[in-house]
């Protein structure tokens, strides 16, 4: 048998090994991130988070308990989608004046809260028994 010999011009050898260059400059970071990314991990492990006591945040079906206008907090508030700090501090304030929520439609004579606003948020809004009960929300 004869041996094969491979003719490589000087473009070749040039394009070859930016090629080879290029594959171990990607791998290089590659190994670098997952290496930085399990460093940080080591050190940031994971919080866990308990639930306050009261009123669970999610129902036992894993679905998001509706909020309650008369007692929700502003910083409950503000998780509703739609819902910013000046939007919650308007609902407490309204809460307030008012003497509480007596029904979710209510909520439509907050100043912000138009129809299509309101159509998003009465599925995830509930209005407590007591409206006398509401508290100031801070």
């Amino acid at each position: 048998m004869g041996s094969v010999q491979v003719l490589v011009n000087r473009r070749e050898q040039a394009v070859l090994l930016l090629v080879t260059v290029a594959f171990l400059l990607g791998f290089g970071i590659f190994y670098y991130k997952r290496a930085r990314f399990e460093r940080q991990a080591a050190l940031n492990p994971i919080a866990v988070v308990q639930e306050a006591p009261g009123k669970p945040l999610v129902d036992s079906v894993g679905l998001p308990s509706p909020v309650d206008l008369n007692h929700a907090t502003v910083l409950q508030l503000e998780g509703l989608p739609g819902i910013g700090p000046v939007l919650a501090g308007r609902i407490v304030e309204y809460r307030r004046r008012k003497g509480g929520f007596r029904h979710v439609g209510e909520l439509q004579s907050v100043s912000g809260i138009g129809k299509k606003r309101y159509s998003v948020l009465k599925e995830m809004v509930m209005v407590g028994l007591d409206p006398t009960a509401a508290d100031s929300g801070r």
